[in-house]
């Protein structure tokens, strides 16, 4: 026996009961489904902060249902604030820009260099009630304005749908390719970026940002702002397409960059660029292009450069630590080579925290002569053994 379920609905001004699969036909017809995206707005949070974090964890306690699925860290706007404070809208755009709706919007990076000379992207990443239904046509949408405080208008901001919640330790950029892309450089007001799929049933996670490389991101300089593009996002939407609705373009293959090389132990980094190397654990380099002055721990001028590149593979990888061990030939006591070479070891390290490098995530020793790489007996060998050298111990 066929069974119908019925609603009761308003009509001229009484209440009848309505069949509800025409009701939910009429949805699909006017583009009325919901939205199944929780807090597609950002209204929700725990509180709103006057400045800027950059602390993703920080982030993601306070938004709850988005997060940071990198180590990079968007950024939470709210006309809640007081005008004064960084995280309002209106303090970047002298009160010209404002989130779309509500009260509230995030802020993202999509194109440029961060704090390093890589290339960083930020995103935000949020968890599906259940996952979308497999063969069931669905249309993927936000809002995007780029932000007044940006010198760079890009393209490349897509609405990934993923089975799985994405968590890298590090600050790099995805390379996974959306099921949505916009393609067309983002100028000028609030812009709709939008897109049809069909779902696979596995789709459980939303995530917004650039899933591509800044190679193949098409960027146009604007006449103010700074540090790269820049882009508020809000009301983010997934809901079932209505019947007959197309399918849009797949988006182009992310294409991830190269792998970075994995380097024998004690490579020297007048071989290999130190940007270059996988900082997988139990490496170590030969950081070669620091020398000291004679018999003491004083850095001689030319160091910067290659220190600043430790930096930079610090700041990429936020949970790497390191130990920076010192050596030294045999010339002299054991004593004193073991003193002079934790002194010079420690040199380093005190660079690096007065680069803001967490003094936590660095140790020093110094192992004198004890571990030659060559037997000291030529000014060649010795000059190989006078050494310090950067060794990952966790990441």
């Amino acid at each position: 026996m066929m069974r119908t379920s019925f609603l009761l609905v308003p009509a001229f001004g009484l209440w009848q009961l309505a069949p509800a699969q025409s009701l939910i036909q009429r949805s699909l017809q006017s583009d009325t489904m919901p939205n199944v995206v929780p807090n597609p707005g950002f209204e929700e949070s725990v509180r709103t902060f006057c400045g800027w974090t950059q602390d993703p964890a920080k982030f993601n306690a306070n938004m709850g249902s988005w997060s940071s699925p990198t180590q990079t860290t968007p950024d939470h706007f709210s006309t809640k604030n007081d005008k004064e404070c960084w995280a309002h809208p209106s303090k970047h755009s002298h009160g010209k820009q404002s989130p779309r709706s509500g009260q509230a919007m995030v802020g993202i990076k999509t194109y440029g260099k961060g704090n390093t000379p890589t290339y960083w992207h930020e995103y935000v990443q949020s968890e599906l009630p259940e996952p979308l239904q497999a063969g069931v046509r669905y249309i993927a949408e936000c809002w995007v304005l780029r932000s007044a405080r940006s010198n760079e208008a890009s393209n490349n901001i897509g609405i990934l749908l993923s089975d799985t919640a994405i968590a890298t330790r590090d600050c790099l950029p995805l390379y996974i390719t959306p099921q949505v892309n916009e393609t067309k450089l983002v100028k000028g007001g609030w812009h709709k970026v939008s897109g049809v799929f069909d779902a696979t049933g596995t789709e459980r996670h939303i995530l917004i940002g650039n899933f591509y490389g800044d190679e193949v991101t098409d960027h146009e300089r604007q006449p103010d702002g700074e540090r790269g593009a820049y882009y508020y996002i809000d009301d983010v939407n997934v809901r079932v397409a209505p019947a007959g609705t197309a399918l849009t373009p797949k988006p182009k293959q992310s294409v991830p960059p190269p792998p970075k090389k994995v380097v024998p132990d004690h490579t020297s980094s007048k071989t290999v660029d130190i940007h270059e190397v996988e900082p997988a654990v139990g490496t170590r380099m030969r950081l070669d292009n620091v020398q000291f002055e004679f018999d003491k721990a004083t850095l001689l001028p030319g160091y910067e450069k290659e220190l600043d590149k430790l930096v930079d593979v610090m700041t990429d990888y936020p949970f790497l630590r390191a130990e920076i061990e010192g050596h030294t030939d045999d010339q002299g006591s054991d004593t004193y080579n073991l003193k002079l070479s934790d002194d010079r070891a420690k040199a380093v390290v005190d660079y690096l925290v007065k680069k803001k490098i967490d003094k936590e995530r660095l140790t020093w020793k110094g192992y004198g002569e004890t571990k030659p790489l060559k037997p000291n007996t030529s000014e060649e060998n010795r000059a190989l053994n006078r050494r310090v050298e950067f060794r990952v111990v966790e990441r």
